[in-house]
């Protein structure tokens, strides 16, 4: 059984019993190429790969297109699999599931959909009617990262790793993290939504180097000020970079001497340009490189790795000529 094989295995031991039975059983290339597990009440279940979609069909099979023998999701098995998820302890785990997810054993992930409970001033207490469930299956890469490491050496480099949604930033991050760690350079992970290091207790499910001080379930902001205040890092690293409080965090430390390395979502190099966090850190005057990642259809897979500087101009020649623009309808002037 080779180590993708044995993500989804762990990934599927959480389900309902029922469902659990019928995916263990699929061959080794579907489990190897299978990212995502999608559970919706009342609808087929689908599985998400290299491969595209495929419907679980009620015979265990899978089927490329919806059919009468795809296998229906019903309410028991996405109450089962919940409760199964919360160690039959919703409360305890109420705070991530205010969030849209619960981290479980092997550092996957499943986003959770319902009727969201609201207090007398609007915030969310609890969420009931669990509706969809969506099992994002956690992978170690062991070298994904090696063509940024080729193209920037093992250096303490502020680095931004964008792409689409499923394009592996987690992973990509993660395995350079690791290089860098365990060439002795002091990182330390902020990882709020426990699916990097993927703590269980205080242990890492994954290999994130031997020199990796790990802030588990830390807001990003919250776990960047301690880290710049108590670890001494050379690397910060945050996934999922975007509110006001973690980019002014980003600045200080930048400020302070420490690099950073953090993804954003982007889905090809014109969306790049337009990404208002995008011009933020870069704003910040810290980062030298932008890794952009190509798609779900190639998780890890590099597009293109573009200087900031270049990135920078683009990014200002593109407002300076949407000013421009809106200048010339002000004054009644045609921009040719």
């Amino acid at each position: 059984m080779n180590f993708s094989e044995e993500n989804f295995d762990s990934a599927v031991n959480i389900l309902s019993p029922l469902l659990k039975s019928k995916l263990m059983n699929l061959n080794c290339i579907i489990k190897s190429d299978t990212y995502e597990i999608r559970l919706r009440v009342g609808k087929p279940i689908i599985l998400v790969g290299k491969y595209g979609y495929m419907f679980v069909k009620k015979n265990g099979e899978l089927s490329v297109g919806m059919n009468e023998d795809c296998y229906i999701c019903k309410p028991e098995i996405i109450t089962e699999t919940f409760n199964r998820l919360c160690c039959y302890s919703v409360y305890s785990h109420i705070e991530s599931i205010i969030n849209g997810y619960i981290t479980f054993q092997g550092g996957h992930r499943a986003g959770i959909t319902g009727t969201a409970v609201l207090n007398s001033d609007g915030a969310i207490t609890s969420v009931r009617d669990i509706s969809s469930v969506n099992i994002r299956i956690a992978r170690q890469v062991f070298g994904c990262a090696d063509g940024i490491i080729e193209e920037l050496g093992l250096t303490k480099t502020s680095v931004i790793i964008a792409g689409p949604p499923s394009s592996g930033k987690t992973t990509v991050l993660r395995d350079y993290i690791r290089q860098l760690s365990d060439r002795m350079i002091k990182v330390c992970l902020v990882d709020e939504r426990q699916e990097i290091a993927c703590m269980n207790g205080m242990f890492c499910q994954h290999d994130v180097g031997l020199n990796t001080d790990v802030l588990s379930n830390y807001p990003k902001s919250k776990g960047i000020m301690i880290s710049l205040k108590t670890m001494s890092p050379q690397i910060i690293a945050i996934d999922e970079i975007g509110e006001k409080d973690e980019l002014y965090g980003i600045t200080k430390g930048i400020n302070s001497g420490v690099s950073f390395l953090v993804t954003v979502h982007a889905d090809c190099y014109d969306d790049l340009l337009k990404r208002p966090q995008i011009k933020q850190l870069l704003d910040t005057g810290g980062f030298s490189k932008i890794v952009l990642l190509r798609s779900a259809e190639a998780p890890g897979e590099i597009a293109d790795i573009y200087d900031v500087s270049e990135v920078r101009d683009e990014i200002y020649r593109s407002s300076f000529i949407m000013d421009s623009v809106y200048a010339g309808r002000d004054e009644n002037v045609i921009i040719a």
